[in-house]
């Protein structure tokens, strides 16, 4: 509910990520492929950082990727990374990948990759939204703003003070649900009941599935 992981203050990474991550103006991500998919330790980087929730907490930065393996023959990879870099509302710098030709080639990119970063960066440049931020973006509005508000309300005060909710919205029964539940949810004994049924709620209707198909 307020973006507060399970895991604050048992390692090092969300020190990590507000200090070293949020704090950059570039960021490169530099990993492997294995599996033609991401190694473990780049997967366990993009799942811890849902700490933030949906909020899109590398907004306005420049990200650029430097990838080891197959990249160029797995296109869906891009588009995966694309995605993600349009929902954060930053701007995709570039891919350099070891598999795209020679090491003067490579060199070349990675200094390319380099030059436009700190350009894009020095000019405040975005590039034009598309659809995976466009389509994204509307996707996890509409949940938080109805079923999802309760579990998510960090969220959902970023989206109102950020002017996410640029549509009308007349489900007055999902308004009155969110209103009251998300003012129980104040009282502290209710709010940590309500977070100790969260798990299982959120897996319920799975449950259901396996027992009928049992």
């Amino acid at each position: 509910m307020d973006n507060v992981c399970v895991y604050e203050g048992k390692d090092g990474f969300i020190d990590f990520f507000n200090q070293k991550i949020k704090t950059t103006d570039i960021l490169f991500i530099a990993g492997s492929i294995h599996d033609r998919y991401l190694s473990s330790l780049w997967k366990c980087f993009f799942d811890r950082s849902f700490f933030n929730g949906h909020i899109p907490a590398l907004r306005d930065k420049q990200i650029g990727f430097v990838i080891s393996g197959p990249f160029t023959q797995i296109y869906n990879l891009r588009e995966i990374f694309e995605a993600h870099v349009g929902m954060q509302h930053s701007n995709l710098i570039g891919f350099v990948s070891d598999d795209m030709g020679s090491s003067a080639e490579i060199n070349a990119a990675l200094q390319n990759l380099a030059s436009s970063a700190v350009m894009y960066s020095k000019l405040g440049y975005i590039k034009p939204q598309m659809f995976y931020q466009v389509a994204g973006t509307k996707l996890f509005r509409d949940a938080v703003w109805s079923k999802l508000r309760i579990v998510f309300q960090a969220d959902h005060r970023y989206y109102k003070k950020h002017g996410f909710y640029n549509f009308p919205q007349k489900n007055y029964k999902w308004r009155l649900i969110n209103n009251t539940i998300m003012l129980l949810t104040k009282i502290p004994f209710m709010r940590r009941e309500f977070v100790k049924r969260t798990k299982v709620e959120m897996i319920k209707p799975f449950a259901n599935v396996l027992k009928k198909r049992v």
